[in-house]
């Protein structure tokens, strides 16, 4: 079956900047002008309160429109109909709505959803979408996702290529946010200019960076730019890949971008969430694609289950990084389309002062945001609390029915997992010995016997760092370490 055309043709991507060029600007730092959500939302709801005349998309539909409105009798008018009605299914669009509606216009909203839903949920947007998150039950009325494309729209009409009719859909829409950032609002880094590790001097040794090793190259991309773009396109070694970053959920993953007819997708911010985990666009396709799984979720791609393999990545430091691969690039300084970002560490964090959605599916095992080392074996979940493993240095664990072993770094905070057979491993001072006190050696791809045939190394698994709550939302059959 062929999947549905969208209706009007996607836009050119941007221009990239060749791959592998080496920089050869003065390094200095960008003057901090670092774009946020947060004038773009106060115009957005701006805009809805002047659009919010338009034609309906469904019976109801122009009910929860007019509850937008910016006229006070207006909004009186429509809730008083809406609260007759009865009619349940329209909930997951008026918290769709609530979210665009000034603090100060949204009472009416407010006594329509409580009158509704027959209980106070509470007057906060975030408090909503965990409701609706939890009601799995509740089937949105007929014209949702239309309903939701004439919101989504007024931000960027480029979500129509996503959401046209009859798009595969994967996933409950109603959990389906907006991040308060337009389509590529929070621009991808694509093919980004490199430079020798050893002439990275803006680069401090305890800095943490997302290492990568394919087909005989080494590439270091620091965390502190990442924070900022969130999503890069890259080659390395001949792989084409990407990187995607969810700082919500601080999931960094390494996915082979390649396509099966031998080309390569690359990757933008669509602006939209999905319990709180980025939605990555691909610019070939236009599909919705989920960081955390790497599944196409919304859109063409979504059709036959794609799912992008997931590939080794290492979260190290700077210093640790470079002392085992001293031939490794890294990113330049100044990149094509950076000015205005302030590259410094930790200065994305501090502009986002907080930001957060709301995610209905926890579980209290762990705390929201610890850190953990998340592993899928032969489709098996597992999640490694990260101050467990760096206190315990070396894990002999079993997942289904394969055997592994967790090596951490206490000092660099690494984390790498790798198959380990029938052997037990175990740490000597510094060196990894299994129990026939064989020595090893810790490379990116394998674990390789220090004296003997390299071939007969243990493979690599990916695996990356997450926190808990991120993890748990996907994935809540997930066994934990050392958690019964």
């Amino acid at each position: 079956m062929n999947a549905p055309k969208p209706p009007c043709r996607p836009p050119a991507p941007p221009t990239a900047a060749p791959g592998g060029r080496r920089s050869t600007r003065r390094e200095r730092m960008p003057q901090p002008k670092p774009p946020t959500p947060r004038l773009f939302y106060a115009l957005i709801c701006t805009l809805l309160l002047a659009t919010a005349a338009g034609p309906a998309s469904a019976a109801g539909y122009e009910l929860v429109e007019q509850l937008m409105s910016a006229d006070r009798k207006s909004r009186k008018a429509a809730a008083s109909q809406l609260i007759a009605s009865g009619d349940r299914s329209l909930l997951p669009g008026l918290v769709d709505a609530l979210f665009f509606i000034p603090g100060n216009n949204r009472g009416e909203a407010y006594k329509v959803l409580e009158a509704l839903a027959g209980e106070k949920v509470g007057r906060n947007y975030r408090d909503w979408v965990a409701w609706i998150g939890r009601q799995e039950s509740l089937v949105p009325k007929e014209g949702y996702v239309d309903w939701k494309l004439k919101l989504l729209t007024r931000i960027d009409r480029r979500y129509r290529n996503i959401f046209y009719r009859g798009a595969p859909i994967r996933i409950r829409l109603e959990e389906v946010v907006w991040g308060g950032v337009p389509i590529d609002g929070i621009p991808s880094l694509d093919q980004p200019l490199t430079i020798p590790g050893r002439d990275a001097s803006y680069l401090r040794d305890n800095e943490l960076v997302f290492g990568v090793d394919l087909g005989g190259e080494q590439r270091a991309y620091p965390l502190r730019m990442l924070d900022w773009h969130e999503m890069l396109n890259d080659v390395v070694g001949g792989q084409p890949v990407t990187l995607s970053y969810c700082t919500l959920c601080r999931s960094a993953i390494l996915y082979d971008a390649s396509t099966k007819a031998g080309g390569a997708y690359t990757f933008g911010t669509s602006g939209l969430l999905y319990r709180s985990n980025k939605l990555m666009f691909d610019r070939q396709s236009w599909s919705l694609w989920s960081n955390l799984t790497g599944e196409a979720v919304i859109g063409r791609a979504a059709l036959g289950e794609r799912r992008l393999p997931m590939l080794p990545m290492t979260l190290t430091t700077w210093g640790a990084w470079l002392e085992r691969h001293p031939e490794t690039t890294t990113l330049a300084l100044e990149q094509p389309g950076g000015a205005g970002f302030d590259y410094r560490p930790g200065a994305a964090d501090r502009a986002r002062g907080g930001v957060s959605f709301p995610v209905w599916l926890k579980n209290d095992a762990l705390k929201d945001k610890d850190e953990i080392y998340a592993l899928v074996i032969d489709g098996r979940p597992k999640a490694y609390p990260m101050d467990r493993l760096l206190a315990e240095g070396v894990v002999n664990d079993r997942i289904g029915e394969r055997n592994l072993v967790l090596v951490a770094e206490r000092g660099s905070g690494a984390v790498r997992a790798y198959e380990r057979g029938e052997l037990t491993f175990a740490l000597s001072g510094d060196q990894l010995t299994d129990d026939q006190g064989n020595a090893w050696l810790i490379t990116e791809h394998a674990l390789v016997p220090a004296a003997g045939d390299p071939a007969a190394g243990l493979a690599r698994l990916p695996g990356h760092v997450a926190y808990w709550f991120g993890w748990y939302a996907f994935y809540p059959q997930t066994e934990i370490y050392g958690v019964p």
